[in-house]
């Protein structure tokens, strides 16, 4: 994939300055700001965007885009397990007035408590960084498949309160984040689809869980919203029917951008 909107940076710095649930993937930075950059091109200009991260974890991702891209009005993280959302609230405060300082502060005092000068030199990127913005967030618990909690959860988001602009999701996989695709069945890893087709992915099955996923998304956004899901393997499937407005793959990961419209009538 060529880079388009994230210019190459070292972010190693701004990594330290995260806090991280162990175990849990993150997509990497630039990679996160290409994505949104993306996304973006699909959307109207110069409109303040609402994000949504359904499956937020940590609140990387969204941390992310908060500090790095300008234009957003809101960023609100779900996720159906309660473990990591401490750290998603502690990362989404950066984005508050005086949150950078005071992360800087902590970073100081752990550079001077184990003499170690990575700490050092995170509280100096986060004393440095200037914020593309300062939108509002929010966390809360919420199975992306469990419609009214979403619904709640999103409640007032985006323009005039008719829901996201924007998803961008990094689909759950690995051991620590297996999820179910339904109550009775258990899904298998998220991200790893079936064969392709040819040079564009085939209408995936309806019962894959990363269809079944997407389509639970999409019940609580507007048709013109753009969903961006990542996945590890070689492609994202979607339902069959849906077009994909693009496709990208970045070494182990593929993404897909999509109307919402698409994964409600595929």
């Amino acid at each position: 994939m060529q880079y388009r909107h994230a210019p190459a940076a070292n972010h190693a710095a701004l990594d330290a300055v995260l806090a991280s649930a162990p175990g849990r993937p993150t997509l990497p930075v630039r990679l996160t700001v290409e994505l949104a950059g993306r996304a973006r091109v699909h959307l109207p200009a110069d409109a303040p965007l609402t994000v949504w991260d359904p499956c937020c974890g940590a609140g990387a991702t969204l941390t992310v885009l908060g500090l790095l891209v300008p234009g957003l009005a809101r960023v609100v993280g779900t996720d159906a397990d309660p473990g990591p959302l401490d750290l998603a609230r502690r990362n989404l405060a950066l984005l508050d007035p005086g949150g950078l300082t005071a992360r800087a502060a902590d970073l100081e005092a752990l550079a001077a408590r184990h003499d170690k000068p990575s700490y050092a030199e995170a509280a100096t990127a986060a004393r440095t960084l200037v914020p593309a913005g300062t939108p509002a967030w929010s966390v809360t618990l919420a199975d992306a498949r469990d419609t009214a909690a979403v619904r709640s959860a999103l409640a007032g988001a985006g323009p005039h309160g008719t829901g996201p602009d924007l998803v961008l999701a990094d689909l759950p996989h690995g051991h620590r984040t297996t999820w179910a695709a339904s109550p009775t069945r258990t899904g298998g890893v998220a991200g790893t689809p079936a064969p392709d087709a040819g040079p564009v992915r085939a209408a995936a099955d309806d019962r894959d869980p990363g269809v079944e996923f997407l389509r639970a998304v999409a019940t609580a956004l507007r048709p013109d919203a753009v969903v961006v899901a990542v996945g590890r393997g070689r492609t994202v499937p979607l339902p069959g029917g849906a077009r994909p407005l693009e496709r990208v793959r970045v070494g182990h990961r593929a993404a897909v951008l999509v109307r919402a419209g698409a994964l409600q009538e595929g």
